[in-house]
């Protein structure tokens, strides 16, 4: 692909709420595509701090189960539109991924530098649906925090829930992306004056 396209392709993604999802999903095969370039992120020794739980169509009615007993655990008065509304995250979408975060100790990759890895990774996966032409997005929230859900799923004590990712075709286009300034984000450093009367007079003379 060319370079231009690549770009106009990365700039076009954006996230799409399950409710906007349908069938057909990803193949195996696109999946796993989408998987490999997660595997591209940057990853200071290799560490992979980060791992995937697939739902299989077969179990999606278990995670909805799972999804509204922790609703109602949150709120033991929630309407059953809001308990619905929590089951149809689990199977709505063709594709729902679990992504967890597991950094390990280690003398010379620090813990930040594995989130940073496990984030990179997560924003290839999306980006990677988004240019197999699918849409997705991940959802956190107060559900990925529940230690009953969490046991459910077969997390640890050193994991940490990230979200859940949903995959599908996209069935209406949401809005454009709201345009975001560079300057927000970028800034130029300007070397200071007393640093740069240091670095003169250490010159060696010749």
């Amino acid at each position: 692909m060319p370079a231009t396209a690549t770009l106009t392709t990365l700039l076009s993604r954006r996230s799409v709420s399950p409710k906007r999802l349908t069938h057909p999903g990803p193949t195996r095969a696109e999946l796993d595509s989408i998987f490999d370039v997660g595997l591209r992120a940057p990853d200071h020794c290799g560490l992979l701090p980060w791992r995937v739980i697939e739902f299989d169509e077969r179990c999606r009615g278990a995670l909805a189960d799972l999804f509204e007993a922790e609703k109602l655990r949150r709120d033991p008065l929630a309407s059953q539109e809001d308990r619905d509304r929590a089951r149809e995250h689990a199977t709505r979408s063709p594709v729902v991924l679990a992504f967890v975060v597991r950094p390990v100790r280690h003398p010379l990759v620090p813990v930040y530098e594995q989130w940073l890895s496990a984030g990179a990774a997560l924003g290839n996966m999306l980006m990677a649906a988004h240019a197999s032409g699918y849409g997705a997005i991940i959802l956190s929230g107060e559900r990925c925090q529940d230690g009953l859900l969490r046991t459910a799923l077969g997390l640890t004590e050193g994991d940490t829930l990230a979200g859940f990712i949903s995959i599908g075709t996209v069935s209406k286009a949401p809005s454009p992306a709201a345009p975001k300034s560079r300057d927000s984000v970028r800034s130029v450093w300007s070397q200071p004056a007393a640093t740069v009367d240091r670095a003169v007079s250490a010159k060696p003379l010749v």
